[in-house]
């Protein structure tokens, strides 16, 4: 078997598929490596055996690039959206026609050599988030190789494994299956459904508070992290001129590095203007909820193309409820301060939008309201364990979990929304859905710590996850 480990800037996830590879390479298994970015592999290389092939985007692009050529299949400005919207939003990169055409090609190229030369059976890394892993994705999908994107979930010490964009293929499927249990396997999932919500938990960069934002020190922080990379940004700068024309993703990093204190400087004076914009709960009011995401996050530009901008999802679903029910807009607390004052402007133009309070209890909000919308907000998963109905509009892991609804566009959700209010479905028993749920996604996980704190401190058995991921592999192909 041939894995395929695709670089990337999370340090924790190269520490792990590092020391993976060192196992796979002893079990006879073979390794290859790639990278998009010049600056990502002179950070990450490290973690992987010093004999193992690698392959670099930019490099191969040097020598074997054929600029003209446009051969993409059925590939998609769908999928060269989450990218755009990343860099976009962050003033990271300018698009226009002929340079994203560019990008595309390029890495188009380097893949279809992989494929071709290397015939991987497994890539690994997170989901496809980007446009690097994003037309990975489709390779595979183009050559029946498999894509495996780990993820952080709520389950302690548990790894899951997407094969699809966004979920887990097998979640479902098992779902739907006969459940034997053991007591002692009851007792663990009951557990987890008392200790909700911590399920799936958040990416590494939202877990910080806004509070503990507030009181870094910008300069300390910013001349530590300067100190840290600083080397593998002088390694690229001083080949700039050649290797630029190949390395949007390192031009990204270089000027990310520029803006981020800027960013937290503005950030900072924001949260103090925008202090006393959020309402709180009226217990006399007939409401829906709406969570607010943080972005740009592949939960919107990924797994909600269409709905990701925001303001205007949110008006189209204002005005898709019953009258009066009004609409409760609550903001994620990772994401305050991060939105210009303009934004919550306009939303609070709109008739029947109250916005929430990012620190309002959430749990309370879900139970007292009608029902709860969402894009792909892990509010959903909680709702739907409370026993509320969710309007799911993008494409989510929990939409199977039958509190969920899933629905194509507004008209939809207005017609489901009326005739849930005019006759409340029987769905079935709460507490066996709850825990059929939990089980059809703890049995598709594997035993492993994507977070820890050193290689000093590193908890992980690496021949049980590479054995847990050859079984998902074969179990996939069944």
């Amino acid at each position: 078997m041939k894995w395929c480990f695709i670089l990337n800037n999370a340090q924790y996830l190269m520490e792990l598929l590092g020391k993976l590879s060192y196992q796979i390479i002893r079990e006879g298994d073979e390794c290859v490596a790639i990278a998009n970015c010049k600056i990502t592999e002179y950070d990450m290389r490290k973690y992987f055996p010093k004999d193992i092939k690698f392959l670099s985007k930019v490099d191969w692009c040097l020598k074997n690039y054929k600029k003209g050529q446009k051969i993409f299949d059925d590939f998609s400005w769908k999928e060269f959206f989450p990218s755009f919207d990343r860099k976009s939003r962050l003033k990271l990169l300018r698009f226009d026609f002929d340079k994203s055409v560019e990008m595309v090609s390029q890495i188009y190229q380097f893949v279809d050599y992989i494929f071709k030369s290397e015939k991987p059976d497994l890539f690994i890394n997170e989901p496809p988030v980007d446009l690097f892993k994003e037309i990975i994705y489709h390779f595979c999908k183009k050559n029946k190789a498999t894509y495996f994107g780990l993820m952080i979930m709520g389950f302690e010490k548990r790894v899951a494994v997407y094969d699809l964009e966004y979920t887990c293929s097998l979640y479902e499927k098992t779902f739907k299956q006969k459940l034997n249990l053991t007591e002692e396997e009851k007792k663990l999932v009951q557990d987890l459904i008392k200790n909700f919500p911590s399920f799936p938990q958040p990416p590494s960069y939202m877990v910080e508070s806004v509070s503990h934002f507030e009181r870094v020190n910008l300069t300390e922080y910013y001349l530590k992290r300067i100190k840290k990379v600083y080397e593998s940004r002088l390694k690229y700068l001083l080949n700039r001129k050649k290797l630029k024309p190949f390395d949007y993703e390192s031009e990204s990093i270089l000027k990310s590095m520029v803006q981020a204190p800027l960013n937290a400087v503005e950030r900072k004076i924001r949260i103090l203007l925008q202090s006393n914009i959020f309402e709180h709960l009226n217990n006399n009011d007939n409401f829906f909820l709406f969570p607010l995401h943080w972005q740009p996050e592949c939960s919107t530009s990924l797994q909600a193309t269409y709905y990701c901008d925001q303001l205007s999802t949110i008006r189209n679903i204002a005005f898709t409820l019953p009258f009066p029910y009004k609409l409760y807009v609550k903001e994620h607390p990772a994401a305050v301060g991060t939105r210009p004052g303009n934004f919550y402007k306009e939303l609070k133009k709109i008739p029947n939008i109250v916005l929430i309070s990012p620190y309002e209890d959430g749990k309370n909000l879900i139970k007292k309201s009608q029902g709860v919308i969402v894009l792909t907000s892990d509010m959903g998963t909680e709702a739907a364990f409370l026993g509320k109905l969710v309007y799911v509009l993008g494409e989510v892991f929990y939409s199977y979990h039958p509190f969920c609804r899933k629905v194509k566009n507004f008209e939809e959700l207005r017609q489901k929304i009326k005739d849930d209010l005019n006759n409340r479905p029987n769905i079935g028993n709460l507490e066996d859905l709850n825990l059929r749920f939990l089980v059809s996604c703890f049995s598709n996980t594997f035993s492993g710590e994507l977070l820890f704190d050193s290689e000093k401190n590193d908890p992980n058995d690496y021949k049980e996850i590479y054995n847990s991921l050859k079984k998902i592999f074969y179990d996939l192909r069944k």
